[in-house]
C-alpha cells in the first residue's frame, strides 16, 4: 500500500517577488445622456443613423468638457475664476458627410478682454470637413444629383444639396491642384518615368509618374493641352525640374511612341535619357495598318520577338517581321521599323522576368489613367479648363491612394546599374547589348 506523503514547500527557496504595476492617472470620462426608447429606435433604423446621432452627442458633450475645465462646475462658486459662461449660440458640425446644427456654448474672461474661442467646435467646423467628405464619396462615382441619397441624413442634417455638394467639390479638387502642383522631389531619385496623355472632352492631359528606387509609384504632375505637342511636353517636363527632379542621372523613360513626347525627353534630359517605347502601343500601330484576317499571325510574330531572351535574337525577329509585312502593306512595315530598336531597351537593359515585363509597357500609368476616365465617366458636361484639370488630378490622386510596388521592384537595382554602363560606355544610338 502506497503512502501518501504531503510535498514540503522549498523553504530555501524565495518567494517569488510580484512586479509592481505602475498607477495610471485615469483619463477624464464624458457621460452621453441618452434615452432607452429613443436609443432603442435608432438601433432599429439603421446602424448608420445611430451612429450619426452618438458623434452628435459626443460632440456636444465634447465641448461642454472643454467649458467644465475652462469655467469649472455649473454653479460652483470658484473666488479666482479666469473664465465664466455666457451662454450657447446656434451654431454648426460636420459630421458624417453632413452639416449639422448644433448649440455652441460661448465662454469669456472675466478680465473683459472678450470671448474665448473653443477649440473643439473650430475643430468640429473645420472649413475642409465637408469638401473631403464630398471629395470622397465623389471620386468613388456619387453624383452630385445623388449625393444625398447615399447620406444617412440626421434629423438636423443639412448642406447636401446639389449646389452645396458641387461648391464643395470645387473647393475640394482645387486644393488637390494646388497640392500637387507644389510637390517637392529633391533628394528623391526615380530610375523610371513614365509619361502618357490622357484626353478630357477635346483637350489632352500629360501626366507624368515616376518609380523610385525601392519600386514606390509616384504621380509626379500633369499639364494641360489642345494636344499631346512638344511645348506642352517640354513644359511640363521643365516644371518638374525645377520642382527638385533629378536630370542629371540616367533614367528610363517608358512612352508610348509619341514624337512630341520623344523630342522632350531628349531635351530635359539630354544624353541621360534612355527610351523604352511601349510594345502594346506598338502593336497596336502596326495592326491598324493591316486587314484583320492577318492580325493573328501578327500577334504571334511581334510577341515572340518580344519575348525573345536577347536583344539581338528581337531585333532579327522583328526584321524578319517587317520584310513579311512589306508583302501585305508597306506603311506597316515602315510603322514597325519605326524606333524599332527603342521597342527593345529592356533587352538592352539585361532585364527579365517581372520588372522586364512591367517596363516594357506603359501599363502602369495606363492603369492610373484609367482611374480617372472611371472617376469623369458620369461628368457630362465640361464647363471650362480647370474643371478638367480638377477632375483628373482627382481621379490621379484617387489611383495613387492604392498604388502598390511594381512587379519585379526587388530587381530595380540591377536596373540602375545597367542605366549607368548604357549612358556612360556606349554612344547615343548604340545597339550592343550591355550584358
Amino acid at each position: 500500500m502506497k503512502r501518501a506523503y504531503a510535498k514540503r514547500p522549498d523553504s530555501h527557496k524565495p518567494e517569488p517577488v510580484q512586479p509592481a504595476v505602475p498607477s495610471v492617472a485615469p483619463g477624464r470620462e464624458i457621460q452621453l445622456p441618452l434615452d432607452r426608447e429613443e436609443l432603442l429606435g435608432l438601433m432599429q433604423d439603421s446602424l448608420e443613423s445611430l451612429a450619426i446621432e452618438l458623434g452628435l452627442l459626443v460632440a456636444s458633450s465634447l465641448l461642454e468638457d472643454e467649458v467644465t475645465r475652462l469655467c469649472g462646475r455649473r454653479y460652483e462658486r470658484q473666488p479666482d475664476r479666469t473664465h465664466t459662461r455666457y451662454g450657447h449660440q446656434r451654431g454648426t458640425a460636420t459630421l458624417a458627410g453632413q452639416k449639422i446644427a448644433l448649440a455652441r456654448p460661448r465662454v469669456r474672461r472675466t478680465d473683459g478682454s472678450g470671448e474665448v474661442p473653443l477649440e473643439t467646435y473650430a475643430r468640429l467646423q473645420s472649413p475642409d470637413a465637408m469638401p473631403r467628405a464630398v471629395l470622397r464619396r465623389m471620386v468613388r462615382g456619387v453624383s452630385t444629383r445623388d449625393y444625398e441619397q447615399i447620406i444617412d441624413l440626421a434629423r438636423d442634417g443639412f448642406g447636401v444639396k446639389k449646389s452645396s455638394v458641387s461648391r464643395d467639390f470645387v473647393r475640394a479638387s482645387a486644393a488637390q491642384v494646388r497640392a500637387l502642383a507644389e510637390r517637392r522631389f529633391d533628394g528623391v531619385h526615380f530610375p523610371v518615368i513614365m509619361i502618357d496623355g490622357v484626353e478630357y472632352a477635346g483637350e489632352t492631359m500629360v501626366v507624368a509618374l515616376g518609380i523610385t528606387a525601392d519600386g514606390t509609384k509616384r504621380v509626379l504632375g500633369l499639364r494641360q493641352g489642345a494636344t499631346e505637342n512638344t511645348a506642352v511636353c517640354v513644359a511640363l517636363l521643365e516644371d518638374l525640374q525645377a520642382r527638385g527632379l533629378d536630370t542629371s542621372q540616367p533614367v528610363l523613360l517608358v512612352l508610348d511612341g509619341a514624337k512630341a513626347l520623344h523630342a522632350a525627353t531628349k531635351r530635359v534630359w539630354g544624353p541621360n535619357a534612355v527610351i523604352q517605347r511601349c510594345q502594346i502601343h506598338k502593336k497596336r500601330n502596326v495592326k491598324a495598318h493591316v486587314p484583320e484576317k492577318h492580325h493573328a499571325e501578327l500577334e504571334r510574330r511581334l510577341s515572340e520577338a518580344y519575348h525573345e531572351a536577347s536583344y539581338e535574337t528581337a531585333k532579327v525577329s522583328l526584321e524578319a517581321t517587317a520584310r513579311w509585312l512589306e508583302r501585305i502593306n508597306p506603311d506597316a512595315a515602315a510603322s514597325l521599323r519605326e524606333g524599332l530598336e527603342e521597342t527593345l531597351t529592356v533587352l538592352r537593359l539585361g532585364l527579365s522576368g517581372a520588372l522586364r515585363r512591367t517596363l516594357a509597357t506603359t501599363n502602369p500609368i495606363e492603369s492610373a489613367l484609367s482611374v480617372t476616365r472611371r472617376v469623369t465617366a458620369r461628368v457630362t458636361r465640361w464647363r471650362d479648363g480647370d474643371m478638367r484639370r480638377r477632375w483628373c488630378v482627382a481621379g490621379l490622386l484617387r489611383a495613387e491612394s492604392k498604388f502598390r510596388r511594381i512587379k519585379g521592384h526587388r530587381a530595380m537595382p540591377s536596373l540602375m546599374k545597367a542605366l549607368e554602363i548604357l549612358t556612360r560606355r556606349q554612344p547615343p544610338g548604340s545597339e550592343r547589348d550591355v550584358a
